[in-house]
């Protein structure tokens, strides 16, 4: 199972660059759904199933978020390297009355 938990993180990770927010959690909440009915319908207790139902859930998750926190530092990261620029070097696009 901790396999399927890291691919579980992959794939959330893939995802976040190109699924939207909603749709993304819409197939979360249908891979909780479906794996919690196919594990108690083979034999699972009802709290097992939904317990790795809900763990899958959170490592999809975990990987979406995850991809959106290193986009956004390797983003913000690479703006400021770029627009740093000394006051006297700086060219107004208004000019001061």
């Amino acid at each position: 199972m901790g396999w399927a938990l890291v691919i579980s993180l992959l794939i959330g990770a893939i995802c976040a660059l190109r699924v939207p927010v909603l749709v993304f959690a819409l197939l979360v909440i249908a891979v909780l759904v479906i794996y919690a009915v196919v594990s108690y319908t083979s034999g699972s207790t009802l709290w097992h199933a939904v317990l790795w139902g809900g763990a899958f859930a959170v490592m999809l998750e975990a990987g979406y978020v995850l991809t959106h926190v290193l986009l956004h530092a390797f983003y913000t990261r690479r703006v400021d390297n770029d627009e740093k620029r000394t006051p006297q070097g700086a060219n107004p696009k208004y000019p001061a009355d």
